[in-house]
């Protein structure tokens, strides 16, 4: 290997006279910074670690040199981007060494003076290049190190999609012709929306749907706690008892005052008992939008239900308020999302993630379709016409129910038995 130095003169043995002399001419002309930071070495055995060890290569040849026999070196120093000259005496062929090489490359050509110019432009601007790889060099270890770290989270965040997913029915009972279809879909990766469907015994289903505040992994993580705390049945013996909306969601918000931590975390919550058989519904909220009833030749109704949020106070109250669904009916119950799903087609660029009322008549043109797959699927289609859609502000959740007709029999066995209902035992 040869020894490091600034500027280095390869050139054949027999030259080496020859370029020891040029060397000392050049030195003279170069200023005092430079001219000691000159070395001649033969380029027998020259490789790439000697090309970094350099600022600055010049290949030296006299007429007896053969040209060809520079291009590996070259290959070499254009491998490695370290700057090279050559000085070629008495031969015109010096610019032609390498396809990449231009006639400012040959020293030859030009007096001693202005080529001690030339090499030491390059070397003071070699010093930038130099800093500039190093920073660059670091930067791209960070950037790998980074680019490691978003592919772990990416996979992580992944997972934890996927566990959510999990909770979520993996079908939906149809009871006495009452069936239902649900849309949800997360902002990101997670969602802060839970919905349930349970089949509690064969006559009654539980609906339920919170939506904790926030976003991202930590509203999430609130939900998953929220779905497995809810209790909709005692199972006491050979009998079970129903748990009635309002005390559903006071077990509920008793539950996340207990795990209440240094940071507060609320929710919004919705539950139904709907009685397939009678087509009665309880339903109870807390601090939830109110559920729709669409009913053929009236106005859409809203179902106020007064309830505060979850877990905010011990002692809040959730009344239920009850209602009889007609055949062809339609509930809807739904998350806050939807209010900034459908933007103001009116307003500015930056005024188009506020929330607006425009949900309410997409709503309310879903009593044109006939089942709850159809009304979830055109509510799915007009969210995706509406602009930025793609990265949509918060997640969105709704729950469509359709009571058809009675007569209907009833599906969803597997889930009944999955909420563990005992549909054999007297209540």
């Amino acid at each position: 290997m040869i020894a490091g130095s600034s500027m280095l003169l390869l050139c054949s043995r027999s030259d080496a006279d020859r370029a020891g002399e040029a060397a000392a001419t050049l030195g003279a002309s170069l200023g005092p910074r430079w001219k000691d930071r000159i070395a001649v070495a033969p380029v027998d055995g020259f490789g790439p670690d000697d090309a970094a060890r350099h600022t600055l290569i010049v290949l030296y040849r006299c007429a007896a040199s053969d040209a060809s026999s520079w291009r590996d070196v070259i290959d070499v120093l254009d491998e490695a981007e370290t700057p090279w000259f050559t000085w070629a005496e008495n031969t015109g062929d010096a610019v032609n060494v390498s396809p990449a090489g231009a006639a400012w490359r040959d020293l030859s050509s030009v007096t001693p003076e202005e080529a001690a110019r030339r090499l030491e432009a390059v070397l003071e601007r070699q010093g930038v290049v130099h800093r500039l790889r190093s920073e660059l060099a670091i930067a791209q270890r960070f950037q790998g190190g980074l680019k490691g770290e978003i592919n772990r989270m990416h996979d992580e965040m992944q997972l934890a999609a996927m566990v959510q997913q999990e909770l979520l029915p993996r079908s939906l009972p149809t009871v006495h012709g009452v069936s239902l279809g649900v849309m949800w879909r997360p902002a990101n990766y997670v969602s802060g929306d839970i919905y349930d469907v349970i089949r509690l015994d064969e006559d009654h289903i539980g609906v339920f749907l919170a939506d904790a505040v926030g976003h991202g992994v930590p509203a999430a993580l609130l939900t998953m706690v929220i779905a497995r705390a809810l209790t909709t049945k005692e199972v006491t013996g050979n009998r079970y008892r129903l748990v009635p909306p309002g005390e559903a969601l006071a077990r509920l918000n008793q539950d996340m005052i207990r795990r209440k931590g240094d940071n507060t975390r609320f929710a919004t919550a919705v539950y139904a008992l709907i009685d397939c058989r009678s087509r009665t519904v309880r339903l109870a909220g807390a601090g939830h939008p109110a559920p729709l009833l669409l009913r053929a030749g009236q106005p859409m109704r809203e179902l106020a239900t007064p309830g505060g949020l979850l877990g905010v106070f011990e002692d809040e109250a959730f009344p239920e308020i009850e209602l009889e669904l007609h055949r062809d009916d339609r509930l809807l119950i739904y998350s806050d999302g939807f209010e900034v799903a459908f933007p103001d087609e009116q307003a500015e660029s930056s005024e188009r993630r506020l929330p607006t009322k425009r949900f309410l008549d997409e709503f309310a043109r879903l009593i044109e379709h006939d089942t709850p797959t159809g009304m979830v699927s055109a509510m799915a289609e007009r969210v995706n016409a509406q602009p930025g859609s793609l990265h949509q502000v918060d997640d969105l959740t709704l729950i469509c129910l359709h009571a058809g007709d009675l007569a209907a029999p009833p599906t969803g066995g597997a889930a009944m038995r999955r909420a563990g209902g005992v549909p054999t035992l007297t209540r």
